[in-house]
């Protein structure tokens, strides 16, 4: 169902180095993939039971390295975008979809985390999401203060968003002047 929404495109221009980024990030799933494969290789020729467990774990680690470089090069090919609704902040990128609606946010704030500056919101309830989103929300929040964070420089008119946001959450007003 097509809703009106202004839309903010994801997108990696605004950071520097970042092939190097990449790059640092896909090296290693990809050496620790190709060390598991030579582990499965060794471990085949194993019948007994221990073999059969070390295979089961070989197999679990193949598929979490491979599975994470793959979502790394799915999210680098295609970014995602971020819409602000009347309902609430919509998100789609690599991990999924997420809609946050207004109400649930209990606060945010614009920190700078890695050096990279971020929008981090705060909410009471588990917004509505894929199953990844869900699983990353308390770590997020362990890690950054925040149950999700939108770093601006990867948000084409970043500065736009956080001025957006910042007053739909103060100004129940300004949520139905979004579009």
């Amino acid at each position: 169902m097509r809703r009106p929404a202004l839309l903010f495109p994801l997108t990696l221009d605004g950071m520097r180095r970042k092939r190097l980024g990449q790059a640092i990030w896909l090296a290693p799933l990809v050496i620790f993939a190709v060390i598991y494969v030579i582990l499965l290789v060794r471990i085949g020729t194993r019948t007994d039971l221990i073999g059969n467990i070390l295979r089961i774990f070989v197999l679990a680690g193949e598929a979490l390295f491979i599975g994470l470089a793959v979502g790394l090069v799915r999210g680098w090919r295609k970014p995602g975008h971020i819409a602000l609704l009347h309902e609430g902040i919509y998100s789609r990128s690599s991990l999924g979809w997420l809609l946050v609606p207004w109400e649930t946010i209990d606060r945010s704030a614009t920190r700078s985390i890695g050096g990279l500056e971020s929008v981090g919101i705060r909410t009471t309830v588990s917004p509505r999401g894929s199953r990844l989103i869900k699983v990353t929300r308390p770590l997020n929040r362990l890690l950054t203060g925040w149950d999700f964070t939108y770093p601006l420089v990867v948000i084409s008119g970043g500065s736009d968003f956080r001025r957006i946001v910042e007053r739909c959450i103060a100004d129940p007003l300004e949520r139905t002047r979004v579009v």
